[in-house]
């Protein structure tokens, strides 16, 4: 068994007395996880020598700020979306962030578009890689690494929130609602509308969003072997994506470009994710 990283604790508290032992703690915890794993309670509980209920209380804290998420199969516990936020410019390098680059850089050219993914961050979708042509001015799009957009207002979110399993979709739904009281009947109106276009035409279509004149046109893509979901999407100014250009192009070249991703990782080229029944 270990300890609380016993020797910088001490040198701390006994130098600093602004030193916050809960802080180091949690901090402890999210550092178990540093491998990858996914771990409950009572494995935390041996590799920190924390006292149970304390480590309770702390993975509580992390799972409801996004930290930690649990596993849907074992129950266990792994990092969440917002430590991968926090950590995109090191996930560049590797897994999905490596595949998938090279594709998005040559429909980014290809299209003059943004094309970007990204996965969840509690009511946002937290981007991990971004890639944009050199004629597409920033301030235009204004989202790169670790940007985060709202989950139900745009083509990003809305492809997230169609493809997601039930009890996360559910809890979505709950937190959206009660953070946005008066947009709630709009937003509700968003997710049923996105749902209808995925099972149409299998891509989802937002106009001009993030309080922007700026269209956009979003995927998700499941990886089953990693127990995840993420979404991709195309954007950029409203008159270089007509809804005809969109539906007959973006969407389309947005689904081979996600078929070929999958294909690099290994994955089966199917691209449509199963749209849940959904009651918002």
């Amino acid at each position: 068994m270990r300890t609380l990283s016993t020797h910088h604790q001490d040198g701390a508290t006994r130098d600093n007395p602004d030193f916050v032992q809960s802080l180091a703690k949690g901090l402890e915890i999210l550092s178990a996880f540093s491998g990858g794993a996914s771990l409950g309670n009572q494995q935390l509980v041996n590799l920190t020598g924390l006292p149970k209920a304390t480590v309770s209380r702390l993975t509580t804290t992390l799972v409801t700020l996004g930290y930690l998420q649990p596993d849907s199969q074992s129950r266990k516990l792994q990092m969440g979306t917002r430590v991968l936020g926090m950590g995109v410019t090191v996930q560049r390098e590797i897994g999905l962030q490596r595949v998938a680059r090279p594709f998005m850089e040559a429909l980014s050219r290809e299209l003059e578009l943004t094309v970007s993914f990204g996965t969840r961050d509690r009511t946002g979708l937290v981007f991990l890689e971004v890639a944009r042509p050199p004629s597409n001015a920033r301030l235009i799009t204004n989202i790169d690494v670790g940007s985060v957009l709202p989950l139900a207002s745009t083509s990003i979110g809305l492809a997230y929130i169609v493809a997601a399993p039930v009890k996360e979709r559910t809890q979505i739904l709950q937190s959206l609602s009660k953070r946005h009281k008066d947009e709630w009947p709009q937003l509700r109106l968003n997710i049923e509308t996105a749902h209808l276009e995925y099972e149409r035409q299998g891509f989802i279509i937002t106009q001009k969003s993030w309080g922007r004149d700026v269209n956009g046109v979003g995927v998700p893509m499941r990886l089953p072997e990693r127990n995840a979901l993420y979404a991709f999407h195309c954007a950029g100014p409203a008159r270089q994506l007509p809804m005809p250009r969109i539906r007959r192009e973006i969407g389309p070249r947005l689904l081979c470009m996600i078929s070929d991703i999958r294909h690099a990782m290994g994955e089966p080229r199917s691209v449509l994710v199963e749209s849940r029944n959904h009651h918002p």
